[in-house]
């Protein structure tokens, strides 16, 4: 059916947006603890860490 493709495409392009998203928060992230020093390392370092994992549980919502 034709709706059933146009969400399903719908679907495709949000995953590939939020994952485009993702990838631009991982990169200041990464950039973030390059530039960090002190206590605040550690905190940069958990948040990269929950982005990370962000992106992983999305490649898993895109291949169901």
């Amino acid at each position: 059916m034709l709706g059933d493709e146009t969400r399903e495409d719908e679907r495709r392009e949000t995953i590939d947006e939020l994952s485009d998203l993702l990838f631009v928060c991982q990169e200041l992230g990464r950039r973030l603890a390059n530039e960090t020093h002190g206590d605040s390392y550690r905190q940069v370092g958990q948040f990269n860490e929950i982005l990370h994992q962000a992106r992983m549980q999305l490649d898993t919502v895109r291949a169901t």
